[in-house]
């Protein structure tokens, strides 16, 4: 009796416990349904070569990424909206665009860095 009672007792604890963790799965895929990427490359201005290591900086919020060696880059998991970008790197000036509008697809920005020199 002991034992069966405990059985029970351990299937109802499994059947809460995974009850509870699709309920998280489904609001996080709700909430991934309206996010959006923003990619782009950043390059020379004058060679239009890929630069590698610039600092890009989305404003509203807290991620700033770097270009690898193709010169890309990406932002994920971004709400759509309206956002500022900023790429600066050594020896270059600062190249930002305001007002940038991010829609739900998939968002395509290229930026050219003009050198200081």
């Amino acid at each position: 009796m002991k034992n069966l009672f405990l059985s029970i007792l351990f299937i109802g604890l499994v059947a809460v416990a995974t009850a509870g963790n699709k309920e998280g799965k489904n609001e996080t895929t709700a909430d991934n349904a309206v996010l959006t990427v923003l990619s782009g490359e950043v390059v020379d201005q004058l060679t239009h070569e890929a630069l590698v290591g610039v600092k890009v900086t989305l404003e509203e919020t807290d991620q700033v990424v770097y270009t690898d060696f193709d010169g890309k880059y990406t932002f994920e998991n971004l709400k759509p909206g309206t956002y500022n970008l900023t790429a600066s790197y050594i020896s270059y000036e600062n190249n930002s665009l305001e007002d940038l509008e991010l829609r739900l697809n998939a968002n395509q920005v290229n930026i050219s860095l003009k050198s200081s020199n």
